[in-house]
Formats: structure tokens, sequence, C-alpha cells
């Protein structure tokens, strides 16, 4: 049974007027009822009815506003979100990228604001979690355990055609959305190149910004410079700069909400920071199509303002690719098992790799790169180092680091890449980054058992190729908008170039519709281009994309640990 969560305290939230929302609900015919149920999603329907007197987490998103438009006009919805949850539930904070909050209610609340015209869709607020693999009771020498995967994906050539010097910072950044990032010496001794740190996953511990263990890998993975062992474990980008975004707890759990917060503060300051790419080594199993993620329209939004987005596939195997990695436009990893060796003809898919087709979305993985027993930043008392201890590698000069497996440590081997290949085109788009990313990968696995077709996506990530790329051609053409986006960008678009892919698509004469007469539905979403639409010229600087209430929440009284939030740890697991 799901645990009732504490009531918070709010402070600084933009309250509707009362009456708007003290209104008793009439009630609904059966057409009415009809329409209000297609607002709940179906997993949380059946959740409300397993549960109907629980307090159950839940997003709202509101529905597309009318012109004329105010500016931040996506502040102001999710912050008339927070308003209704306040009045219906408990709010938790506003998650301006969705247009929409996060909160908690029971099952006639959600009931009462599904019924509400300006409430849009109500989702589950899931739980997101950093994704392990189980042991495959396979294992090599301990002297073979070396930073192989740049030397495999060829970044060292990159490394000598660049002329770079370790710690020699070229200003792009990649945001760590993890369980923190610690401040090792990989990355700060040279230059401190943890350039911001910011917790949306409870208070953060300044004696501990990386409670788990998990987020400081990966951003080894990314960005380590070899300090502490001598150029031993090398991360991809030894000079890129990292932003830690803690949306994980120490045990590596978190939620869609806590997410999205973090894509939100990303999205606020890409610009001061030069954010280019976001690292999501989490996810979460999804529930239905991209097209109604919450997650997935995060990412999407961080995806049209110029953020590239590298996401796990997951750990489940074949068919069960995670979300957001469900999503077409973001660049999906899986994982190869390189067998401890350079070679890559004896390479194969890792057998936890997860790989399939979404529903209405496109194959995923996008393309692969090593998974198995990655060496990087070991962060000591961690939650990993202190239940994995038997995983601590130990350099040649006696410095210590830790191996892991799993698509998370693929998906930092390619934000790596991508850093690199930023550094030296800094104007490229993320469709183009994702269209050179996947057509310049590599063969492998010749001498070993071939993986599954579509398993690896277009191949093994050639870090050195891709840089070298004079390719400007993008990926993701004649793909549709998720919901979320979709009524997110409306007011950035309103007032356009109409433009359809078919003009009597379900017999209707699109052609004949205005931005003052069209019916802004599903049926509009599916038949819009949305290649058309002029994204470098929105006025993305209407959004606002920090400005919430969310950092006012007293987050002592929120019951992290209770519920589903501690019902994995991270032991529980048996890590390669």
């Amino acid at each position: 049974m799901l645990s009732k969560c504490i009531d918070v305290v709010r402070r600084g939230l933009w309250l509707l007027p009362p009456l708007a929302l003290a209104l008793p609900i009439a009630p609904l015919n059966a057409s009415a009822q009809a329409a209000s149920a297609q607002k709940v999603s179906p997993a949380l329907m059946a959740e409300m009815t397993a549960y109907p007197s629980e307090r159950i987490p839940i997003i709202i998103q509101m529905s597309p506003p009318t012109a004329p438009f105010s500016p931040t006009i996506n502040l102001a919805l999710s912050q008339q979100a927070v308003s209704i949850l306040s009045s219906n539930g408990q709010a938790v904070g506003a998650l301006p990228i969705i247009e929409g909050a996060a909160g908690y209610a029971t099952s006639a609340g959600i009931q009462a604001m599904s019924q509400m015209p300006q409430v849009a869709a109500v989702d589950q607020d899931a739980v997101v979690r950093a994704r392990r693999p189980a042991n495959s009771g396979t294992s090599w020498a301990a002297g073979n355990l070396t930073s192989l995967y740049p030397q495999e994906v060829n970044a060292t050539s990159v490394w000598q055609q660049s002329g770079y010097g370790y710690g020699y910072s070229q200003g792009v950044t990649v945001a760590v959305l993890d369980s923190g990032v610690a401040p090792d010496v990989d990355l700060t001794d040279n230059q401190n190149r943890v350039v911001a740190r910011v917790s949306f996953a409870g208070p953060m511990d300044p004696q501990h910004p990386d409670p788990g263990g998990h987020g400081t890998h990966i951003a080894g993975t990314i960005a380590g410079d070899g300090t502490r062992s001598n150029g031993e474990y090398v991360g991809m980008d030894p000079h890129a700069n990292v932003a830690s975004v803690q949306v994980l707890d120490y045990k590596g759990n978190g939620r869609v909400s806590s997410v999205l917060r973090g894509l939100s503060w990303v999205l606020g300051h890409k610009r001061d920071l030069n954010i280019k790419v976001v690292n999501m080594s989490l996810g979460t199993p999804p529930v239905g199509a991209y097209r109604t993620d919450p997650l997935a329209a995060g990412v999407e939004v961080a995806w049209k303002n110029g953020i590239t987005v590298v996401a796990a596939a997951g750990n489940q195997g074949s068919g069960k690719v995670e979300s957001p990695g469900i999503d077409p436009y973001v660049i999906t990893v899986g994982s190869t098992d390189d067998a401890g060796t350079v070679t890559l003809t004896d390479d194969t898919l890792a057998w936890f790799s997860s790989w399939g087709t979404p529903t209405a979305s496109t194959h995923k993985p996008d393309m692969v790169a090593p998974g198995r027993k990655i060496v990087s930043i070991r962060v000591p008392g961690s939650t990993l180092d202190t239940t994995l201890p038997d995983h601590v590698v130990t350099a040649k000069n006696g410095s210590k680091y830790m191996r892991l497996s799993g698509t998370s440590m693929s998906t930092g081997i390619v934000s790596g890449a991508v850093a690199l290949l930023l550094e030296r085109n800094p104007n490229l788009t993320p469709d183009q980054v994702k269209h050179i990313m996947v057509t310049t990968t590599q063969r492998f696995g010749q001498n070993a058992s071939p993986p599954p077709a579509g398993a690896a996506g277009s191949g093994l990530l050639n870090c050195y190729t891709a840089y070298s790329s004079t390719d400007r051609a993008s990926a993701d053409r004649g793909l549709r908008l998720g919901d979320g986006v979709a009524r997110m960008v409306y007011s950035l678009i309103y007032g356009g170039p109409l433009s359809w892919k078919d003009p009597n698509y379900q017999g209707i004469n699109w052609t004949a519709f205005t931005w003052a007469t069209l019916p802004w539905t599903t049926a509009a979403w599916d038949n819009i281009a949305w290649d058309n639409i002029a994204w470098d010229n929105i006025a993305w600087d209407n959004i606002a994309w920090d400005q919430t209430s969310w950092d006012n929440i007293a987050w002592d009284n929120i019951a992290w640990d209770s519920s589903e939030w501690s019902n994995i740890a991270w032991d529980s697991f048996a890590f390669d």
C-alpha cells in the first residue's frame, strides 16, 4: 500500500482566485465522463482503483492557453497547476517544462481535476531509477581492467588530432542528471570542471554531494582526466565541464517530477553554463506511447531548445526499452561486452542491453557503446562503495577506482563523444549531432555471436569518424512531437504558417483552418508537418524555465524514503 505523504510547507505559490477552484463540480453525463477518463493515464487509473483512499504521486499538465498570450505563459500555467493540486490534493512543485505540476492526490481528487477543462492530462509520477544488470556469471582477469573504451571507440585518435591537453576546457558542459557528482581530483585538480551543483532529490548535503556514487562514476566516464591514476583511467572528454543535477537519492531512486525539474533547471542555465549535452543514465518502464509520456515530453523540449539528450536504453533485454530512451528524438544507447580486449571482433551485444521498438516510436537503441566492467571514479563511503567492495579497482599507482556495468555507463561514453564533437562544431543542432553519431558507427563482433537484428542500432560508436564528419544532414525527420511538447509550444508557434502532412487527413479539409478556428487536438498534432516549423526562430526567451516555487518546498517534510522510494536498494542487484 502506498504510504501517505507528509504535508509540505509551500511558499511563494501563485494561486488562482479561490472562487474559481472552489466551485462544486456538477455530475457529468456519459460523454463527459468518458472525456474525463481519457485524461487519466491507464496506469494511474489502475492505481486509483487499487488504492482509492491513498494519496498517489501524480503529474498534471495544463491545456494550451488562448490568444493573446502573456509573457512566460508556461510559468503562469504551471503555477495554475500548482494551485489546482493544492485545492484537490497536495502540491509539491511547478513543472514549467511541461506546463504542469507535481503533487499527490486521492482518487477523488484526481477525478475532480480531470473534469476541469483547463487540465489536459493526469499521469503517474513514476519512480525513476539508475538501472543495473544482474551478474552474468562471466569474468576476466583483473589485470585486463584498464580504460579500454576510449581506445575501442577511437576517442584517443580524437585527442591526438585535437592536440588538447588534459584539463584544457573548451567550455562545453554536460549536465549529468543522476545521484550527484563528487569533487574528485579527476574532475577538479587541473581545473575545477564541476561548474554547478543543484539538487531536486531532497536537500543537498555539501559533505556528500553524491551519496549514491552512480552520478560521479558517470561523470568520470564522460570527463575524468585520469589525474588520480596518472592517466591509467581516463574518460571520453578529459576537458569537458560537468553540471551536477541531482535527481536521484542515495539509493538511486527518483521520480519523473524530479527529473523534469532537473531538465527545467538545465534549460534555465544552458546559456550561462554553455550546457549542450544532457546525460540521462536512468529510466523508468514506459506505461504507454512516448506521445503521452511526461518524461519524453521533457526531453523533447530540451532537444528543441538545442540540447542533445543522450539516454540509456535500459538493462532489461529484448522488448524493454525504458523512458526517456523510448523517445524517437533522443540518442538512445545500448551496451556491448568487449570481452576485456581492445579488439572489436570478439565483442558481443551485452546480454542485459535493452532493445526493441517502443509503441509508436522508432527502433531503439540508436547505437551502442562499451558497457561491461567500465572503470571510472569511485566515491569513498557512497552506497555503491559500501555495498560493492569487490568492485573497487586499484590502479598501478595504488589509487582506487570502481568498475560498473550497464547501459548507464555506455550512455556516459556517448555523451563524452558528443561533447568532443560539439567542441569542434559548437553550432551543430541536436538533429545534426544525432545524424552524425548514428551514421559513423563501426562494426563489431565479426568473430563472435552476431546481435539480433536491430539490437545494436546502427552499430558501435566511432568517436573519431564522428569528430571528422562534415555531414550536416539532420536526423529525426518526419517525427511527431509528443502531446506535452505540442501543448507547450502552442503559444510559441501560434500565428506562423500552418503546414499539413495530409490536407485531407481523416476526411477533414485542414487547409480551411486558421489559427483562430483550428481545434488543437490529437488529430491536429498527428497531421501537422513539424519539420516545417522554424524552430530556430522560436522566441524561447519568452519561456521561464527556472523561476518556480520548487526550491521553496520544505523538502525535509517529504517522505522521500517511504513507499516506492526505497523498495529497491543498491545492493539488491549484483553488479559485474
